[in-house]
């Protein structure tokens, strides 16, 4: 009877165990919706539009944009996405431009205060390696607004390592001055090491990649795609 009431007891804690391994993480995220995590071997899964273009080297990848492996300990802090010459970068919220010039290695880049996230956290963003500026320092801007494009300067610039793309970083402290020995994202950032995962801020929930929609009425404290989708 004890070793049968003891296998009773085993097979009850395995089934146990299973049912709460397989049950979906849950997060808080906009208007304190509940949304599955999504996560998979502790990464996000994303969740892409047919029409979204797609990510090049993501978040915390150490693949980097020109296939070649990065150190372990310079992850990517952000996300690529290619472009053809002219692709039309927008802001992926509302907020303030506090950096629109031309970094020795980022080359033309974009910062943008787009104030406080649903979570508290601050949003400073990053649209580096552009080929076009078309906002200024000062400029309030939109969601959804044309702020830049993309150009044929991929070989002007060592950090865009002779691809054209959009590299898209969330920062949470901007560095304003104190920049003489700084460049690429430390540049713009204080904290761009340890900056924030996009994928944690997309308006339609954890992972989910959000395009731009001018006919939607979002919230403040999320974020859409940083390029329009066809």
């Amino acid at each position: 009877m004890f070793f049968s009431n003891l296998f009773l007891y085993v097979c009850i804690s395995i089934t146990a165990s299973m049912i709460i391994a397989s049950t979906p993480v849950m997060a808080t995220h906009e208007r304190g919706q509940l949304h599955p995590t999504k996560k998979k071997k502790n990464k996000i899964e994303i969740v892409y539009p047919d029409n979204a273009p797609g990510i090049a080297s993501n978040f915390k990848s150490r693949l980097g944009i020109n296939g070649q492996m990065r150190p372990a300990h310079l992850v990517h802090q952000g996300i690529d996405i290619k472009g053809p010459v002219g692709q039309p970068i927008i802001a992926v919220a509302d907020g303030i431009v506090l950096d629109a010039v031309v970094e020795e290695c980022w080359g033309p880049t974009i910062v943008i205060d787009h104030g406080t996230a649903y979570d508290g956290k601050k949003l400073i963003a990053l649209y580096g390696h552009l080929g076009e500026m078309i906002v200024e320092s000062g400029s309030k801007i939109v969601r959804g607004q044309l702020i830049g494009r993309l150009g044929d300067n991929e070989h002007n610039f060592k950090c865009i390592y002779g691809v054209r793309h959009l590299h898209f970083q969330i920062g949470q402290k901007y560095r304003s001055d104190n920049r003489e020995h700084q460049w690429g994202w430390s540049f713009f950032l204080e904290d761009g090491n340890r900056s924030l995962n996009p994928h944690l801020y997309w308006e339609g929930g954890i992972g989910i990649i959000t395009c731009f929609n001018p006919k939607s009425n979002p919230k403040t404290g999320y974020i859409t795609y940083p390029v329009p989708c066809n």
